[in-house]
């Protein structure tokens, strides 16, 4: 591929959010009571920018997951990874960040 059809590659450890009764972000468990890991990346279209860590981001079918880590990818290695919609400007609290973080140690 040319460098012209090149774009920056960003791969984010993510993990998938719901609202809570009061209308806070809080990770969203399993039967077991687990939330799980997933990867996605930027791709070409993806809207809007990557900021830090606790930052929404909606992925192709409109799940909505809290970005916990980033990381470059490179462009050859995107394929391996599903491309994400948008970043959201909204933020999870603190709290919420810190038990994603604990999940990937």
């Amino acid at each position: 591929m040319s460098k012209k059809g090149k774009y920056e590659v960003q791969r984010f450890t993510c993990i998938p959010v719901e609202t809570d009764d009061n209308g806070k972000y809080k990770l969203k468990t399993d039967q077991q009571g687990e939330a799980k890991i997933h990867i996605w990346r930027t791709g070409k279209h993806t809207k809007g920018k990557y900021q830090r860590p606790g930052q929404l981001m909606m992925t192709e079918n409109n799940l909505i997951a809290v970005i916990v880590a980033a990381e470059p990818m490179a462009f050859k290695d995107r394929h391996s990874e599903t491309p994400l919609q948008r970043f959201l400007t909204t933020f999870v609290d603190d709290d919420v960040l810190q038990q994603g973080l604990k999940l990937m140690e």
